[in-house]
């Protein structure tokens, strides 16, 4: 018979995930953060623990994008999204595209890298994936793209073209 090990962190994150605790904007991405944050490991094999990423608060990003330490900022939406409007400095490396763009991504291995998308179930994905690659400073962007709209903070509309 085969036996899974879960340890009290999973069991708490799965506890969480079910009653939906934690997620802006409510689809889903309360369930894929804590399971990143413990996975489950079959008897006799490791468990692999990856640490949940920081936490920027809009205020705190807007105020630092003036200053001196103004970290890297990757938008995980379309292209399309991004074009409607995004975060001034952002770079746009769709969510489903992370591990395809690692290489173009590698000088930022140790920056401190804000993701956002618009609500954070993307950015919780792509968070994972740069984390995995050994991006050793991911800080997700509280409220996403949503909490910045909300607040009325600068976004950068591209000039049509011709």
């Amino acid at each position: 018979m085969l036996r899974t090990r879960v340890s009290w962190t999973g069991a708490m994150a799965l506890v969480v995930a079910v009653l939906g605790g934690g997620c802006s904007g409510g689809n889903g991405g309360a369930e894929e953060s804590q399971e990143a944050v413990q996975q489950t490991a079959v008897q006799g094999e490791p468990t692999r623990t990856l640490s949940a990423p920081q936490v920027i608060t809009s205020a705190e990003l807007v105020e630092r994008l003036d200053g001196e330490d103004v970290p890297v900022i990757l938008d995980v939406r379309s292209p399309e999204e991004y074009a409607e409007g995004h975060i001034p400095g952002a770079i746009n490396v769709p969510y489903d595209q992370i591990a395809a763009n690692l290489d173009s991504l590698e000088s930022f291995l140790t920056a401190e890298i804000v993701v956002y998308c618009r609500t954070g179930r993307r950015a919780g994905v792509a968070e994972n994936a740069l984390r995995e690659a050994g991006f050793t400073q991911v800080v997700d962007l509280e409220g996403h793209m949503t909490s910045w709209n909300e607040a009325q903070l600068p976004v950068v509309v591209p000039a049509e073209c011709c």
